[in-house]
């Protein structure tokens, strides 16, 4: 398996392509990494209502600094 794409070989990927890769790949301009190509595999609506049955665990044990540092970080980024 290849460990980068180039980005000529990026330009002809199909959509099929991307999505076959096994994890996320570097997008390689010459020797400089120019991005990642991560490929969107489905998760299980199992696997998903597990992961968020986790975050809220894990949030109901944040302090409210926290809670306060997550908000100034979200603010910053726009978030609302």
């Amino acid at each position: 398996m290849k460990s980068a794409i180039s980005m000529r070989e990026l330009q002809k990927m199909s959509a099929g392509a991307i999505q076959s890769l096994p994890h996320a790949m570097p997008i390689k301009n010459g020797t400089a990494t120019v991005g990642i190509l991560l490929p969107i595999h489905q998760a299980s609506p199992e696997y998903i209502r597990k992961v968020i049955a986790d975050i809220r665990a894990d949030a109901e044990k944040y302090t409210p600094e926290e809670n306060a540092a997550i908000d100034r970080l979200l603010a910053e980024r726009g978030a609302e």
